[in-house]
């Protein structure tokens, strides 16, 4: 469902984009306001789009999120702290904790809708100082660098 939910949200959000840029231009009058001229095929273009945009929103949720494994070298009880304190420095809240599953979000509303409110990391401890982070595959990528670079060096 939330795959579903995440492919419907990314078709809009590319919709609303490309609507932006589309009235942009009319604005500043580099285009005529008429669909009719403004593409060739004029409404039937609107379709095309509308497809090629369903096609992109139906795979990116699978290319776009990701879960990976970080090292931390150090019982999860004593490397807690120090994971919580890094994602405070990368600008991240912790949202909820279980005793071995913490959820972040990203601080700024400002950086929560340039991330279409799917800010939210996971991260679940697991044996022998191993971590799983569960969420945006740049932040996931980058959070897991930080956490092993935190760690190992």
């Amino acid at each position: 469902m939330k795959y579903l939910v995440r492919a419907i949200k990314y078709f809009f959000y590319f919709a609303f984009i490309v609507a932006l840029m589309v009235g942009a231009l009319v604005l500043v009058g580099a285009v005529d306001g008429n669909i009719d001229t403004m593409f060739r095929g004029g409404w039937n273009a609107i379709w095309k789009m509308a497809i090629l945009f369903a096609a992109v929103a139906s795979v990116y949720p699978k290319l776009g999120f990701i879960k990976r494994e970080a090292i931390t070298a150090k019982p999860w009880a004593e490397a807690r702290q120090d994971v919580v304190e890094l994602f405070r420095e990368r600008n991240y809240i912790l949202e909820s904790e279980t005793d071995t599953t913490l959820t972040f979000r990203y601080r700024t509303i400002v950086g929560r809708i340039s991330k279409m409110y799917e800010d939210r990391i996971t991260l679940v401890a697991g044996k022998d100082g191993v971590v799983e982070l569960e969420g945006l595959r740049k932040d996931v990528i980058r959070l897991c660098m930080g956490i092993e670079n935190k760690f190992i060096s």
